[in-house]
């Protein structure tokens, strides 16, 4: 019948790709949703992850009362009857000088020197940890050049320094901690008194006396520059036991200080050009 087939015609013609467009989207729609429950639970893994690993490296981390209650071992000392000293007993050098004591030369040095960004991130430097990263990839070599102040003043005082995974993710929360309960400055002082920097001397106080014979504040720029270059290699690069790469580091602290406008032209080249002599504080050490 001419009629039948017209009308079938037309039903294949509208009806039959309507049918396969809703099935097109009934699939379509069945395939998001999949995909939208799939992202949503891999988010709650991950968050769940993170959450546990940060509950795991935070379960053991100091109290907030032992990081304020920091302190330094000091060294038994003998003086004379008109205040010289005249020996000290211990196997570490101390010589602890309050925040306000400590020459705004020094600490820049050290800030130049260790850590640029220190008096604007919270404990962590994502510039530097990811600089450290792509030198580990690019290298193999795991250095501390991601290391902030506050994350090894965290490493000196509570923690040791093996160079693990575990040890660095632990040392960025303790850090993360440090910020929240001490100041800039406390942590600075602290730093300052706590940093190993070669021939038993710890804290610039010390170093001072042991290289130069002089109390903190009379150091000059370049013998500032000396010391903040020892942290990296306190025994390798000092200058009682290897005056070139002493004064390979001075130099370097001396041009980054100078590219941080700490000082200016005139003082970074006459320190350039100031010999660097050791010559320690006499007194005998038991």
């Amino acid at each position: 019948d001419p009629e039948v087939n017209a009308t079938r015609s037309l039903l294949r013609k509208y009806l039959m790709p309507n049918h396969k467009m809703s099935s097109a989207h009934v699939q379509r729609g069945r395939l998001a949703w999949v995909l939208g429950i799939s992202a949503l639970t891999l988010l709650i893994g991950g968050l769940l992850t993170v959450w546990l690993t940060v509950r795991h490296f935070q379960q053991d981390l100091p109290s907030v009362a032992a990081i304020r209650a920091i302190e330094l071992g000091e060294p038994m000392r003998v003086f004379t009857a008109d205040g010289l000293l005249m020996a000290e007993y211990g196997t570490e050098r101390r010589s602890s000088v309050r925040f306000d004591e400590i020459p705004r030369r020094v600490i820049e040095a050290f800030i130049a020197a260790e850590d640029e960004r220190f008096m604007r991130h919270h404990g962590v430097d994502p510039v530097g940890l990811l600089r450290a990263s792509v030198r580990l990839l690019q290298t193999g070599e795991r250095t501390q050049g991601g290391s902030t102040i506050t994350m090894q003043l965290a490493r000196n005082y509570f923690l040791t320094r093996e160079r693990t995974y575990d040890r660095k993710i632990r040392e960025i929360f303790l850090a993360l901690r440090m910020e929240e309960v001490l100041s800039k400055q406390q942590i600075m002082e602290s730093y300052l008194n706590k940093i190993y920097l070669g021939e038993r001397a710890y804290g610039v106080g010390a170093a001072a006396r042991v290289y130069f014979g002089v109390p903190v504040e009379e150091l000059s720029l370049s013998q500032m520059a000396v010391l903040a270059g020892l942290p990296k290699a306190p025994s390798r690069d000092n200058p009682a036991n290897n005056p070139d790469r002493a004064r390979e580091r001075r130099d370097y602290v001396l041009g980054r200080m100078l590219a941080l406008d700490f000082i200016d032209q005139e003082r970074y080249q006459a320190a350039r050009e100031e010999a660097i002599l050791v010559t320690p504080e006499e007194y005998t050490v038991e």
